[in-house]
């Protein structure tokens, strides 16, 4: 080069690195956008912060239940049971309302998550899970939400062999309960748990215990 020249530009490399600068940028403008899908925990967050309207938790018929719950095991000689801490309590009302808001009953949520799945979303990173059960069922008879409907729920438990088998389990200690009433139905869920679980450093399995009873209508 000589003195008093200036150093020339490679523009041809200028021109295909802004093409390849719009190439790019088109491709990011017709990329699909990707939605992320919601945790179960934010969805038992979220829902128990706000129902939808004509929805209500009714914490009076939670307490009946409970309350139904120790009168049917201490008429077997059974201790009675505790209430949950909040976090169960909260995943009771969460399962409650998603079987209202999708008209199901059962164990697996309306996002495919199963109960060990459910309750291990809320206790991340503990890895030993006390004994724990799950009972649901819902009651559309006529009539008002109240606490004659709330027995008559009650019942379908009492009467299902299964169902019973769990209210007087000794593996229990303390049950959760979530009532979730809409359009005069009751959705109610039970889940039981028992005592924290003791661990050496080869560990031992903690699994939740789904409650299977009788599959139909109302009752799971």
């Amino acid at each position: 080069m000589r003195e008093g020249e200036g150093m020339r530009l490679p523009t041809i490399a200028v021109r295909l690195n802004r093409r390849g600068v719009l190439a790019l940028l088109a491709l990011a403008m017709t990329a699909p956008t990707v939605i992320a899908r919601e945790t179960y925990a934010a969805f038992v967050a979220r829902i128990n912060t706000k129902l939808p309207d004509g929805a209500r938790f009714r914490d009076d018929l939670e307490e009946e239940l409970r309350a139904a719950a120790n009168g049917y095991r201490g008429s077997k000689g059974l201790k009675a049971l505790t209430a949950a801490d909040d976090k169960l309590v909260a995943a009771a009302r969460a399962h409650a309302a998603d079987m209202m808001l999708n008209d199901f009953v059962g164990h697996t949520s309306s996002s495919g998550a199963g109960f060990e799945s459910r309750m291990r979303a809320l206790n991340p990173g503990v890895m030993m899970l006390p004994r724990m059960a799950e009972n649901a069922a819902r009651e559309r008879s006529k009539g008002p939400p109240d606490s004659a409907k709330a027995q008559r729920l009650f019942q379908q438990w009492v009467k299902s062999s299964a169902h019973a088998k769990t209210l007087r389990s000794r593996d229990y200690i303390a049950v959760a309960t979530g009532v979730v009433e809409k359009d005069s139905k009751l959705f109610a869920v039970q889940i039981f748990s028992g005592p924290a679980l003791k661990t050496n450093m080869f560990g031992s399995a903690g699994t939740p215990q789904q409650q299977n009873g009788t599959e139909g209508d109302s009752l799971y």
